[in-house]
């Protein structure tokens, strides 16, 4: 009896520590096997380690311990290429030349970028978990760093000046080429503190100079000539008044010409048709004096007396 109770306390013991196991494995079993995905994440559920299944935001169910889950950012991100100031000090230096040969220093790439949500086991697959931030300077800056190197060998000093919004998309169009059979997005891209030599740039800023007077000369010219085609249209205006008046006056004259020459036309013709008005035309004009002499008829030689009919009225009357 002695040798017994040892025995029963070391099974209760055993069975008090089985009970205290299960009741943990019960809980972490419980606790695993669920899960919840963040908006802008999405999950990739893996099953003794390979992909079998992914997962949007909200709950879910995972078997525990055989199931893991493993979540991605897929956000818009940003990330810069290129050495710069503060967290940017440690950066690589990116190089390059022109297409006239002339060295580029220094710049820097800043994409705009997101993990495809519809490809993100394969985002896993590529990519695997570390940190999405440097995945993507791991595996996209060796694409970046070719692809500006290829591009800004294409344009020269002064057009990488002055064209930039040009030359971005065209690095944006490469970039895409050569990132497609990554399941990432390039959104946008810009290329920025671009650094030439000390000399080239004074040269770029002497050149911006000349062109920008060329450009305040060619202004000023279509100033004058815009002043100078007013001041000929507003000429040609008053000409075209004055002749319109001067057609107006000669319309004026000729209309009246016209007018009195018919009026003068009628009178005859009206005058030819009744003698009548003639003789009383004639008649009322008449002062009453007569002509004393008069040629006579035949060689016209001879002139013959007339009577004085005024003279002779007075002396009759005296």
């Amino acid at each position: 009896m002695v040798n017994a109770r040892p025995a029963i306390g070391i099974d209760t013991g055993l069975k008090i520590f089985i009970a205290f196991v299960a009741v943990i494995l019960l809980i972490a079993a419980g606790t695993g096997s669920f899960y919840t995905v963040d908006a802008g994440e999405k999950a990739v559920v893996l099953t003794f380690g390979e992909i079998s299944s992914t997962a949007d935001a909200g709950l879910h169910f995972k078997l525990p311990f055989i199931q893991t889950v493993k979540k991605f950012n897929v956000r818009v991100q940003k990330a810069t290429f290129g050495r710069g100031e503060g967290a940017l000090a440690n950066q690589p230096v990116l190089s390059a030349y022109s297409y006239d040969q002339q060295i580029i220093e220094s710049y820097r790439l800043s994409i705009t970028w997101s993990y495809d949500a519809d490809k993100i086991d394969q985002v896993y697959k590529y990519f695997g978990t570390g940190v999405s931030d440097n995945i993507f300077h791991t595996v996209i800056s060796p694409v970046v760093q070719q692809s500006t190197k290829t591009i800004l060998g294409q344009y020269t000093a002064v057009t990488i000046v002055q064209d930039r919004a040009k030359l971005d998309h065209s690095i944006a169009q490469v970039m895409e080429q050569q990132l497609k059979e990554y399941p990432v997005k390039i959104l946008s891209i810009q290329l920025e503190d671009v650094n030439f030599s000390k000399n080239y740039e004074s040269i770029i800023e002497q050149t911006a100079q000349k062109k920008q007077e060329v450009e305040t000369a060619r202004n000023e010219l279509q100033k004058v000539q815009i002043e100078s085609q007013k001041q000929v249209a507003q000429a040609e205006a008053e000409n075209k008044a004055i002749k319109l008046q001067a057609d107006a006056e000669a319309y004026r004259i000729t209309v009246q010409a016209k007018a009195e020459a018919d009026a003068i036309r009628l009178k005859g013709d009206a005058l030819r048709s009744n003698r009548e008005l003639v003789d009383l035309t004639i008649a009322e004009k008449w002062d009453g004096s007569v002509p004393q002499t008069v040629v006579a008829s035949g060689n016209g030689s001879s002139v013959v007396p007339l009577l004085n009919i005024g003279k002779s009225g007075s002396a009759q009357g005296n």
